[in-house]
């Protein structure tokens, strides 16, 4: 089965505002490049943990439930939550500086947990940066940086 998310962009000289077409299945978020021996780098959630501040990281696509995200909106929820607590893609303290990580918080709606997809990136708006997954290495934190066309920064939905 595919699936696809349709986007309208509007482009500013610095600023991206991008509207996206809620994903109702759940998905694997896909980075670009390839991890050594083959294998495909996925966005996970490390250990399968559902506490505030656990890290996201890269981790070879496996399929468990710590690498299944739903794109509802502007928001990546965390398929893996218990719960009634709903856990969703943050970054840190709704920092903006570049390498700030990336966490699983519960969702709350606040800014720091907004994503734009957009040409294979996803964009927080709040922060002006890109989600990035550095070396693609297994354990390697997801944090923001400046956007680019680096193969670091381009995700798909499996």
């Amino acid at each position: 089965m595919e699936r696809t998310l349709s986007l309208a962009a509007l482009i500013g000289l610095a600023n991206f505002a991008f509207i996206a077409i809620p994903a109702t299945e759940a998905a694997q978020f896909t980075n670009g490049g390839n991890l050594p021996y083959g294998g495909s780098a996925c966005m996970d959630v490390l250990n399968g943990a559902t506490e505030p501040f656990t890290p996201v990281q890269v981790w070879t696509c496996h399929g468990w439930l710590n690498q299944q995200w739903s794109m509802q909106g502007f928001t990546i929820y965390g398929i893996g939550s218990t719960g009634r607590r709903q856990n969703c893609l943050d970054v840190a303290g709704a920092r903006t500086a570049a390498g700030t990580n990336v966490n699983l918080y519960p969702c709350n709606g606040t800014v720091a947990q907004q994503w734009y997809l957009y040409n294979g990136r996803l964009y927080n708006p709040n922060s002006n940066k890109c989600l990035d997954a550095g070396n693609r290495a297994n354990g390697t934190r997801l944090v923001i940086n400046f956007c680019s066309t680096a193969a670091s920064q381009q995700w798909q939905i499996k």
